[in-house]
């Protein structure tokens, strides 16, 4: 697996929205895929995904708050930032058209983003997701402060996804950590997300029968997310199709890359 820094991977920045916003872009060509995150993710869980899509150019990013991108100083962490900020990175890229992936939240704002502009989306992937919900935006799972060391953030996230290959399982955890208070290992994220999700006053659903792209739903089988609500999404969608990931949970870019990777290779990479 190719070390953070190297040669086969790139780290960008775009000034977007009054905040500076950080992306790891893989292999060449056009049009890019574009991965996004779920909360308290961050660009380098599509790391196995993007290798194995070497024939295509992706961009993997790390939501406002997240990653190496900047917190906003506010709180300003809706959806509807994050489809801004998306917008806003594309044009400064110069990317008129691009395939979208989005795994849970990331999800959330690429329905959003290709209903908006369907113009600039020439293949969209929903992954493990459901339109709306019915807990509260402060109805949490509980997730750890902070880390002894980085064998602990190493096992939390082996807890979170029994099933990822070890050497992700390491990357994930060593890229979405930094130094804390007292030689302590803290998630890279903005504390507001110990207190709030914002997507979870989202609902997408008038907005699913305006994708006019080719756009499969991926659910995994051992996910919290209820496969009856993304079949019926899939069954809204134009043409759509729901394929299922059985022994996958929710983080499915780590979970079951290789699971998740049979389905968008061949679907990405047609003409």
């Amino acid at each position: 697996m190719s070390p953070i820094g190297s040669d086969a991977l790139r780290h960008g920045w775009v000034e977007a929205s009054g905040l500076r916003l950080h992306h790891l872009e893989h292999g060449t060509g056009d049009p890019p895929v574009v991965c996004m995150h779920g909360v308290t993710g961050h660009a380098w869980v599509w790391h196995q995904v993007a290798r194995g899509l070497s024939e295509r150019r992706i961009l993997a990013l790390d939501f406002r708050g997240h990653g190496d991108s900047q917190w906003a100083r506010d709180g300003a962490y809706t959806s509807a930032e994050h489809l801004a900020d998306l917008e806003a990175r594309l044009d400064a890229l110069g990317e008129s058209v691009v395939d979208l992936v989005g795994s849970s939240w990331g999800g959330l704002v690429a329905v959003a983003f290709a209903a908006r502009n369907p113009e600039r989306v020439r293949r969209l992937a929903i992954v493990d997701v459901e339109a709306s919900f019915e807990q509260g935006e402060t109805d949490l799972f509980p997730r750890p402060h902070e880390y002894d060391d980085q064998g602990g953030a190493v096992e939390f996230e082996r807890h979170s996804n029994p099933h990822g290959p070890e050497d992700l399982i390491e990357l994930v955890a060593a890229a979405g950590t930094r130094a804390g208070p007292d030689g302590t290992l803290v998630p890279k994220h903005d504390p507001f997300f110990f207190e709030r999700w914002p997507f979870r006053s989202d609902d997408v659903r008038d907005l699913l029968p305006r994708l006019s792209m080719p756009t499969p739903l991926v659910h995994a089988e051992a996910s919290f997310v209820r496969c009856e609500v993304m079949r019926r999404m899939a069954e809204i969608v134009p043409g759509s199709r729901l394929e299922h990931l059985p022994d996958t949970t929710h983080v499915v870019p780590v979970d079951n890359p290789a699971g998740l990777l049979a389905h968008l290779a061949p679907f990405l990479n047609e003409g």
